[in-house]
């Protein structure tokens, strides 16, 4: 029989350098001994898209019962379901206009001005000067800001569910309403995954759709940065870059930004706002008047216990938030060049990029910073409403400060989008290396593994099947141009360097990857890991 050209398999030992080991070997597993896990997984595509309909007739139930505390004075449910469906659409335009302006930086635009006109007026703005840096910290908070409001518009306020005759339990209630497990599914798989996943294959073809992204996204983005809220990042890279002895002056001089007085106030303003967010926030928290000890379970917590739960809400985000940038920014590298400096560091790249795993990781990773949204939005801003707050005094501040800025949760978002968000971001741009090489990164990049793998977000994959296919969007022109360094090419160039197998044809964050029965060889099997 003849055999087929299309896969190598290669044995891969992490104790040695992999990307030196050259000895291809024979294929993996019998399909036999992985026929469950494929089945499980198409399964879950399944049972994992009838919880986010569940889960989504469930929070426009409640919205339309008025069960909801949203921070304004006058509820309409009409009004307010289609407030909730075009946050959550924001939110995913947010989350594929990302993956494609900073994946298409490598591209030449000036090529494809006639055949994607919408995509060209965004790339030729978003790639000017800074823009992609002032881009990426605006659209931070954005997103940030909207996954707070949609906690609120869509948040139970009750301790009570029923449908009818059909009530549930209180310990029910309590876990997939109250606490917002249900929501977290809605906001994950539909209003984050789904874009990214179609984004990351098609990053042309999205930015083309006609959802006008240079108005809906792009300007939005850079008017938002423009405000000076999220500038303190620019101060901590600029602190960052001295401390590592990187020399700035060697980037290119049109990205660099103006070191101006109206920069420096900016960064002022920035860092003010992050100081009285917190303070605020902290005061709230030890004087049990946020979220985080309000409620049935939640109002048992003291107040130096909610500031710990807190700041490991944060951590973890922050964590997140670090380790995506880490792995694309590694992926442009040859581990061998840090493998005896920096060991754990090593392992997690050899995790990282095995199998399907960083399609997996991608998954999770968004998994796991949607639940710390949702957590950090609930525990961050004020109960209460009408700007009336708990006991616990305002400082002086008035009704219509705790109104807007504590109970909608905006102090919040200034906080964990400078704090949890960009600082780590900005770190691991610097320090890829560096912040990976623990075992709390490590133990992370597992559990986002386990959580894709156990199938609960799963729906995201038939949804990004279908709508691709609604749209009918293309492979981009320079699919498979070597030459062309897009983040699929340089993880695939990782892949192939480390041995890992790859298949003709089939980019990295392909869509229908999940179906190529190898991958769950190399993915599952720890021997290959």
């Amino acid at each position: 029989m003849e055999k087929s050209n299309d896969i190598v398999l290669m044995e891969v030992d992490t104790d040695k350098d992999v990307e030196s080991q050259l000895a291809a070997m024979g294929p993996p597993q019998q399909q036999a001994d992985l026929s469950f896990s494929i089945a499980y997984r198409k399964f879950s595509y399944v049972w994992s898209m009838v919880l986010l309909i569940f889960a989504t007739v469930i929070m426009i139930y409640t919205i339309a019962k008025e069960w909801t505390n949203p921070p304004w004075n006058y509820t309409n449910p009409a009004g307010e379901i289609i407030i909730f469906l075009l946050l959550l659409t924001w939110i995913a335009l947010l989350e594929g206009c990302q993956i494609s302006i900073v994946g298409l930086q490598a591209i030449n635009i000036e090529l494809y001005k006639k055949t994607h006109p919408r995509a060209y007026q965004v790339l030729k703005l978003a790639h000017k000067g800074p823009n992609v840096e002032r881009f990426l910290v605006g659209r931070q908070f954005l997103l940030l800001f909207n996954g707070f409001l949609v906690t609120k518009v869509s948040g139970a306020d009750g301790d009570e569910f029923y449908i009818g005759d059909w009530h549930w339990t209180r310990e029910a209630a309590n876990f997939f309403w109250k606490n917002s497990v249900l929501l977290m599914i809605v906001i994950i798989v539909p209003g984050q995954l789904v874009s990214q996943l179609m984004a990351a294959e098609k990053m042309l073809g999205f930015l083309n759709l006609p959802f006008f992204g240079y108005y809906t996204v792009l300007l939005p983005c850079l008017i938002m940065e423009s405000t000076g809220l999220v500038h303190s990042s620019y101060m901590l890279k600029d602190v960052l870059c001295r401390i590592g002895g990187i020399d700035v002056s060697k980037g290119g001089p049109k990205k660099r930004m103006s070191k101006d007085f109206l920069y420096y106030s900016r960064v002022l303003i920035s860092i003010s706002a992050v100081i009285f967010s917190g303070l605020f926030i902290i005061k709230g928290l030890a004087n049990k008047q946020t979220n985080a000890t309000d409620g049935p379970g939640w109002n048992k917590l003291p107040g130096w216990a909610a500031i710990i739960m807190t700041l490991f809400f944060l951590f973890i985000m922050a964590c997140a938030e670090g380790l995506q940038v880490s792995a694309l920014a590694l992926a442009k590298t040859h581990t061998a060049s840090f493998k005896d400096k920096s060991p754990l560091a090593y392992r997690t790249t050899q995790l990282l990029y095995a199998g399907r795993n960083m399609q997996a990781f991608l998954v999770g990773r968004q998994t796991i910073v949607a639940m710390m949204t949702v957590l950090l939005a609930r525990v961050t801003s004020y109960a209460g409403s009408d700007g009336e707050l708990l006991e616990g005094g305002d400082w002086g501040m008035g009704k219509g400060f705790n109104q807007w800025l504590l109970q909608t949760g905006i102090l919040g978002a200034v906080l964990v989008c400078n704090v949890a968000q960009l600082a780590s971001q900005v770190t691991a741009s610097i320090f890829p290396v560096e912040l990976i090489n623990n075992h709390v990164m490590h133990i992370l990049l597992r559990l986002m593994l386990l959580i894709e793998a156990s199938g609960v977000v799963n729906a995201c994959w038939p949804l990004a099947w279908g709508v691709d296919s609604l749209f009918g969007l293309e492979h981009d022109p320079f699919d498979g141009d070597e030459t062309v360094k897009t983040p699929a090419q340089n993880v695939l160039e990782r892949k192939k360097s480390m041995g890992i197998p790859t298949q003709r044809g089939v980019s990295p964050f392909d869509l229908h990857q999940p179906e190529a029965e190898y991958h769950m060889d190399y993915t599952y099997k720890v021997s290959y890991i």
